[in-house]
């Protein structure tokens, strides 16, 4: 036994060390402290209690179960995330897990394929068109990254939110950037559970590798004209976001001037058997589309859009003008900025642009929904920064937005609340103080009684939980009408 206590590692010092020293430098490494008194920086309140640490470090094993050994010798970040915790500093620690969880879903999406995800990251923001090869993944935001990986598929919505949590923590209570927020060992623990099943060891689900194999035989086969009936049924059982999202995909491949006519012939036999069931934002942004290119002089383009259009019957969605398409590119980086540390501080230029660009005659059909999405969780906020949680120089813009918003856009803003992306942040206070306010002004501009029973159910919902909104059966049936 004595020999046994000779060759036990000691990670966390024990004892009968008084409780007030527990987060102090000289309680774990006296030379250390030492340093620190002599170069005059504090010693005390550095570090995590040692019995939080004790939780992280005698779950460790357990928890990193599910990652495969040849995995583990390459996860560099989640090392430095155990030594992180092993001496106390919890918000360095969450900080590496997140690097780490953030390298996994790269290294997914490159693998499975890459052409697709950056084709949907151009749909998500058109800042990201120029992306090409698996080094510029880095020039993706972490909050868009998560976004696409959502709507492709390698992350269902609630593993989603689950995901966003983290990253919130990482933003507020870490080491990135700073902070007085502090995280326990449980906390740590689920933290890290969320990372190692949701994205570390994520596998593309089945209806997602079909995704894959439709997005690559349309790119290297000529495929037989009396299969594109079987594949149109097949591919309308994804979820409607990834319809829209792959259509806009094949697109962004039909437009592009390098595109060999057989790749143009596959598109040409597929989009007639979905274009109708895609939504109207959809058919809208492509015929928006038409209007930039003819005003930059890209004939190739606005040419390969109008045959597009033609092809499927939708030429009542071409927009001849190219302030749909601005507006849309401006709202899409004010999402992105949104989603960004330091949001309430940097959306006030992008809001000052969207407002300069819109039309006299009004918001756009090309753009309407994402106008309605974007404004309204700028207006409501996330929650974080000292007042509302909102860009406050930017306010004076969002109120004149959401003043501007009829009863169609008040239709929009309803069915938002099944949108992940958009409640996001509802579970925080301000955020959710704010939407009800929202609901209440709203009530204000319209008679429709199912409308008003809608923002009714917003308004007296339980506190912290309006992104669950959209499972109660109530607003089920309500929108039925709406």
């Amino acid at each position: 036994m004595e020999k046994e206590n000779k060759n036990q590692i000691i990670l966390i010092p024990t004892g009968n060390t008084p409780e007030k020293i527990e987060t102090s430098i000289a309680a774990f490494n006296q030379p250390l402290a030492n340093l620190l008194t002599h170069v005059g920086l504090p010693t005390e309140n550095i570090l995590s209690p040692i019995e939080e640490r004790r939780k992280v470090i005698y779950a460790l094993e357990s928890s990193i179960e599910i990652l495969p050994m040849e995995d583990r010798l390459k996860a560099t970040y989640l090392s430095k995330f155990t030594v992180a915790v092993s001496v106390g500093l919890f918000d360095g620690a969450l900080n590496f897990l997140w690097d780490e969880t953030i390298k996994a879903l790269r290294r997914l999406v490159s693998n499975f394929d890459l052409e697709y995800f950056l084709q949907v990251s151009r749909t998500i923001n058109s800042k990201y068109k120029n992306l090409n090869s698996a080094d510029d993944l880095e020039a993706i935001g972490d909050h868009d990254l998560l976004e696409i990986c959502r709507r492709i598929g390698f992350v269902n919505d609630i593993n989603y939110r689950r995901l966003e949590h983290v990253n919130y923590l990482r933003n507020h209570a870490s080491a990135a950037h700073p902070n007085e927020n502090s995280i326990t060992g449980l906390e740590m623990l689920n933290l890290l559970e969320s990372c190692l099943k949701y994205a570390i060891t994520a596998k593309p689900d089945h209806s997602l590798i079909q995704i894959k194999q439709l997005f690559e035989n349309i790119r290297t086969k000529e495929i037989p004209k009396d299969d594109f009936p079987i594949i149109g049924q097949d591919l309308l059982k994804q979820p409607q976001e990834r319809v829209d999202d792959f259509l806009l995909s094949i697109f962004g491949i039909y437009s592009d001037p390098r595109t060999q006519a057989p790749v143009r012939k596959n598109i040409d036999r597929l989009t007639p058997h979905i274009w109708q069931s895609t939504t109207e934002d959809t058919k809208f942004r492509i015929g928006a589309k038409f209007g930039v290119y003819r005003k930059n002089g890209d004939v190739d383009r606005k040419d390969a859009v109008q045959k597009f259009l033609e092809t499927v019957n939708g030429e009542h969605y071409k927009d001849e003008d190219s302030l749909a398409a601005e507006l849309l590119e401006k709202l899409q980086n004010l999402k992105t900025v949104h989603f960004e540390w330091n949001n309430f501080y940097n959306e006030y230029s992008h809001a000052k642009s969207i407002d300069a660009s819109i039309p006299a005659n009004g918001i756009p059909d090309a753009v309407r929904k994402l106008f309605v999405k974007v404004i309204s969780i700028c207006y409501v906020g996330n929650g974080k920064g000292y007042r509302q949680g909102i860009d406050e120089n930017a306010a004076e813009f969002y109120n004149k937005f959401i003043e501007s918003f009829t009863v169609t856009e008040i239709k929009e803003f309803l069915r938002l609340f099944k949108d992940p992306e958009f409640v996001t942040d509802f579970n925080y206070t301000k955020p959710d103080i704010r939407l009800r306010k929202l609901a209440t002004f709203f009530k204000s501009k319209t008679k429709d009684v199912h409308i008003t029973k809608v923002l009714d159910l917003i308004i007296n919902f339980p506190k912290g939980s309006l992104q669950r909104l959209a499972n109660d059966s109530r607003y089920k049936n309500e929108m039925k009408f709406i």
